[in-house]
């Protein structure tokens, strides 16, 4: 089973390291000086290990041959075409979108109708410290999914096995489009107040009664949009969202991360996108109107930006 992941930050290069008998190439450009010549460190919850890929590149453009499978796991601002392009190469290849959001499969499918196209929705807590660090605090399971939707094809049931096989649990949707909506439920909520809040973690997001109640607001809203687009989500999914978080260790949300390193936010995937469908199905939801137009302007003006710079 040869893999390429396009993407390797701390999502991509755990789920990628859990891998037993595969060939795994990663195309890292930060990580790149501190993996070339050693190895990933991955500190995980589960024990501490060290993951040498088969190779690391700056480019997939260096891929050597043909992959089974490719993760995408860059997050959704990047340009996802664009970074795919060099990879795929031929239909025999499978790509594996390991991303958060709703609304973020089409433009590769369109892209590479030929290729069979999975839809994977992660539940972990990951962060990359320093290059070539790993630090997994939290979960670390997968759903999976045929994109647009359907049965379980021979090349994602070897790919179910296979993690299944690693220590990672996953599991097979033929509905991936609700588990995708029912992770937004946390994504909407948590990420986008950890950042609005002034740096929560989860377990600070818990114990603040405004910040509490803000979340069960966002999330509201999110079932109302689904619900109106068809996607049979209920409140009982929301709740059951909240009661994982109080598993959650003390975490800084991949958004907060993402805000306090200067990085691009994943506004649109996670927010942009649920507020476009709420207009276009005449739904109504100012709190989520609300956290998008500050949340994209905390993006815009974020001084760690010009901090990191420096």
């Amino acid at each position: 089973m040869r893999i390429l992941v396009v993407g390797a930050g701390a999502v991509g290069v755990y789920f990628s390291s859990r891998l037993k008998n595969v060939e795994t190439t990663l195309v890292c450009r930060s990580d790149f000086e501190a993996v070339n010549n050693s190895c990933y460190h991955i500190k995980s919850i589960n024990g501490d290990y060290d993951f040498t890929p088969a190779k690391v590149l700056k480019s997939a453009a260096e891929y050597d041959g043909v992959a089974d499978y490719i993760f995408y796991c860059a997050k959704t601002t990047a340009p996802a075409v664009e970074l795919l392009k060099d990879a795929v190469r031929s239909p025999e290849t499978t790509i594996v979108m390991i991303q958060n959001g709703i609304g973020i499969e089409d433009a590769v499918a369109a892209a590479f109708p030929a290729n069979k196209l999975i839809s994977a929705v992660a539940y972990i807590g990951a962060s990359r410290p320093t290059p070539g660090v790993v630090l997994h605090e939290g979960a670390g399971n997968l759903q999976m999914g045929a994109f647009p939707a359907g049965k379980i094809f021979p090349e994602a049931e070897a790919l179910v096995k296979a993690f299944q096989s690693s220590q990672v649990q996953c599991e097979w949707s033929d509905d991936i489009q609700l588990l995708r909506w029912k992770k937004l439920l946390w994504n909407i909520s948590y990420n986008t107040i950890s950042v609005l809040g002034g740096g929560l973690h989860t377990r600070q997001m818990l114990k603040a009664d405004g910040a509490g109640i803000l979340c069960a607001t966002l999330m509201r809203e999110t079932v109302a949009v689904a619900q109106s687009c068809g996607v049979p989500l209920k409140i009982s999914d929301a709740e059951k969202q909240i009661d994982y978080n109080e598993t959650f260790p003390a975490y800084k949300t991949s958004m907060l991360q993402d805000y306090l390193a200067g990085k691009p936010l994943e506004v649109e995937a996670i927010v942009g996108n649920a507020l476009r469908l709420a207009q276009q199905h005449g739904v109504e939801v100012p709190g989520i109107t609300f956290c998008y137009y500050l949340l994209s302007s905390m993006d815009r003006m974020n001084p760690h930006k010009k901090a990191n710079k420096i």
